[in-house]
């Protein structure tokens, strides 16, 4: 009897070890896992952080590549601007030193005769006016003569009977005739006094 008590007391003893290293073994194994999981944790966020700098390096580069885009774009444009004012300057310069050249050349050549005519203090006087006509360079002797077109044949019935509708024959074209322009031109009172 004492035997089988040693034995279920050893195998009690025995178990109690067994569940007491199988307990600690659990445990371990729980805190390294535990401890995996906070290292992979801690590596996930590294990596995450990581990324973000090298994310936000990455903006700044972009950034500042942007803004030395936009400078040359504005110094390219305003040496354009100025480029282009120069321009403008000389073909200003050239036009003003053209027009005073025309100027001085104006006053020295001779004005047109008197072409045109009208009444000043009661008496007939001749005076250059810019807006008239001016005399033509060439005037044919030859006056003009109409051409003479015969009237249009009016249509005969053939058949003898009296149609519904009455023929209507093309109206004879009188031949205009222009008379010869007098070579004088008049204003106002004079043209009437003429006629």
């Amino acid at each position: 009897m004492e035997e089988r008590e040693k034995r279920k007391i050893i195998a009690e003893e025995k178990h109690k070890e067994w569940v007491q290293k199988k307990n600690e073994q659990k445990r371990k194994e729980r805190e390294q896992k535990m401890n995996k999981e906070m290292e992979e944790k801690a590596a996930k966020e590294l990596e995450k952080e990581h990324l973000q700098e090298k994310a936000k390096e990455k903006y700044q580069e972009w950034l500042k590549k942007k803004i030395a885009e936009e400078c040359e774009k504005k110094k390219k444009e305003k040496e354009k601007e100025k480029q282009r004012q120069v321009e403008l300057q000389e073909k200003k310069e050239i036009a003003d030193k053209k027009f005073k050249e025309w100027l001085e050349n104006a006053k020295s050549k001779p004005r047109p005769a008197v072409k045109s005519y009208g009444y000043a203090n009661g008496k007939l006087t001749g005076f250059y006016s810019g807006t008239s006509y001016p005399e033509p360079a060439f005037c044919n002797p030859i006056p003009w003569k109409p051409i003479h077109m015969p009237p249009p044949k009016e249509a005969k019935d053939l058949s003898g009977k009296k149609n519904k509708r009455p023929v209507i024959s093309q109206p004879h074209r009188s031949s205009v005739v222009i008379h010869k322009a007098r070579s004088n031109l008049c204003l106002g009172t004079l043209c009437k006094m003429e006629r």
